[in-house]
């Protein structure tokens, strides 16, 4: 049987490269059980395979190197078998590190699992310096600012001022949503670790609940316009209905006085014809219809705007009783619409109280309502800059006054222009 010298030179080489490759691979091997193996009997063969295997490699070189001088004569069949056997121990030292690598927890592989965490996650210590941060996180800072995070504090109060074009909310619980429709919602806690607090800094995906609250808010904006075009038409096919009742009975009184005027008719020319009776209580009828001074309540002057701000839903709280003089119920009635407008639109209120107080010359009326206090000073323009010159146009005077609360005062002539001139 032939030894290992007598061997080609390219066998030799060809042999003593692969026992040195594999002699490395398990030294790595040992390495990594040294890390990671709990098992000491593991560690300790682990040891041994590397021990044996670099000895094997190294009788080879010496051989080589002094051609011969120290004899071993190991065959070239056992150094063959030898290489082969190491090679399945490395195959199956590989594979159970590779099996281990799957069923363990490491450092290493809690860090991969939080990277692919569709929530960013972050912990830092006071000041801003992190102690982890996975993948998603740093994704969001470089979106927000162009650069990965280095400062976890600077990112956390940026989102919470609303310091950033992304802001949607701040505070404690703030909301960011980017140019494509993304959103996350910040949340922050204080936790300790190994009894050293540290901030635990969390970014949840909330882009399918932030689009869906977009939806139902666009919904709920459109369904409050249609609301008030339907309470709009309500009010006014209320008034065509009033409208049409007063024209049939305008027409009954019309058409009751033509017969009377009939009847009288032809009782003068031919007494004895007519029926004096009926003539007379037709009369009678019609002078009793003249004479009620008692209206019906859809014939006060300022029904129709008192019930579309009910209809608005606006309640008119009325103190004292509205003046109803010719010149004065076009400004008091802009003056009311003015009102509701403004308790619906600016104050978010649903009472409106008008106060009446008549003096020896004028009425006084002050508007108010339940709604909040305007924030600033109020700004006349529209509808109150409108009220305002009909106001003054009359003789009148207006009042704003809105801390503490809002609050609109007309003074308002009790004669007209031409009753005051004696016209």
């Amino acid at each position: 049987m032939s030894n290992f010298m007598s061997l080609p030179e390219v066998i030799k080489s060809s042999l003593l490269l692969w026992l040195t490759v594999i002699s490395f691979l398990l030294l790595i091997e040992f390495l990594r059980y040294y890390h990671t193996e709990r098992s000491r009997l593991r560690l300790f063969a682990s040891a041994a395979e590397v021990l044996f295997a670099f000895t094997i490699d190294m009788i080879l070189i010496t051989q080589i190197e002094e051609m011969g001088d120290l004899m071993i004569g190991i065959p070239a069949v056992s150094v063959i078998v030898l290489n082969a056997v190491l090679t399945a121990i490395m195959v199956l030292e590989l594979l159970h590190i590779l099996r281990s690598h799957k069923q363990k927890l490491s450092p290493l592989s809690l860090k991969e699992s939080m990277d692919h965490l569709p929530t960013g996650i972050c912990f830092y210590y006071d000041g801003g310096q992190t102690k982890l941060v996975n993948l998603k996180m740093e994704s969001i800072s470089q979106r927000l600012f162009g650069e990965n995070i280095s400062n976890a504090e600077y990112l956390w109060n940026a989102v919470s001022d609303g310091d950033t074009p992304y802001a949607v909310t701040r505070g404690e619980r703030p909301i960011i949503c980017f140019d494509d429709g993304t959103a996350y919602s910040f949340d922050r806690r204080r936790v300790m670790l190994n009894d050293t607090p540290i901030w635990e800094l969390l970014a949840f995906d909330i882009t399918e609940e932030y689009r869906l609250t977009a939806e139902l808010r666009e919904k709920q904006r459109q369904a409050d316009y249609i609301n008030t075009r339907l309470k709009a038409l309500n009010s006014t096919i209320q008034y065509v209905i009033m409208e049409k009742e007063t024209l049939q009975i305008k027409i009954n009184i019309h058409d009751s006085f033509g017969q009377t005027l009939l009847m009288t008719k032809r009782y003068l020319a031919d007494p004895e014809q007519t029926d004096k009776g009926e003539m007379l209580r037709l009369w009678r009828r019609n002078i009793a219809l003249l004479k009620n001074e008692e209206r019906e309540e859809w014939q006060h002057p300022y029904y129709v705007t008192l019930s579309h701000a009910e209809k608005l839903g606006v309640r008119v709280v009325l103190t004292g009783e509205l003046p109803e003089k010719k010149h004065l119920v076009p400004v008091i009635n802009s003056a009311i619409i003015v009102h509701v407008t403004n308790v619906l639109r600016h104050a978010q209120g649903n009472e409106a109280y008008i106060t009446v107080e008549e003096t020896a010359d004028s009425y006084r009326l002050r508007f108010t309502n339940n709604g909040k206090s305007p924030e600033g000073k109020i700004r006349e323009n529209g509808g109150l800059a409108n009220l305002r010159e009909k106001t003054e146009s009359i003789g009148g005077s207006m009042q704003i006054s809105s801390s503490p609360a809002f609050a609109l005062s007309l003074t308002l002539p009790k004669k007209s222009e031409e009753e005051q001139n004696g016209i």
